[in-house]
């Protein structure tokens, strides 16, 4: 069993330089994509709607990956198990909306293989969380 005083110690390097400067290059990269996309999404004219939902889910995920590094940089910390798997929730859930927009542009299966995997990660991590729960 982990002390107190060792689970501090083990948070201690959750507020190093290296941690912030690696989430404040993350901040200042997704803004600068988030400001070309919508700079390139309101100059130009005449887009077909498929272009304008993928430059509003591009700027909506920019968006909140900005919030998320922006949190990390006030928290000045890390996330622990449970925000790591709420992130994982995120990251499929948007992996699932990729997939289903990407067959919708192509009119095809072209999303097919990402939408699965999702949803594999999905069915996945609910299984585990349902095991655990019996378990405890």
């Amino acid at each position: 069993m982990i002390s107190a005083e060792q689970t501090i110690a083990g948070l201690q390097d959750a507020l190093s330089l290296r941690r912030r400067v690696r989430s404040l290059v993350q901040l200042t990269g997704v803004a600068a994509v988030v400001t070309l996309v919508t700079i390139l999404w309101l100059t130009e004219d005449g887009l077909p709607v498929r272009a304008q939902v993928g430059f509003a889910v591009i700027v909506v995920i920019g968006l909140l990956t900005m919030l998320g590094a922006a949190r990390t940089l006030r928290r000045r910390g890390h996330l622990f198990a449970r925000d790591r798997v709420i992130a994982g929730w995120i990251a499929a859930g948007f992996a699932v909306l990729l997939a289903a927009g990407l067959g919708l542009a192509g009119r095809g299966l072209l999303g097919l293989p990402i939408a699965l995997a999702a949803l594999g990660f999905l069915a996945l991590t609910l299984h585990a969380r349902r095991r655990l729960e019996r378990r405890g």
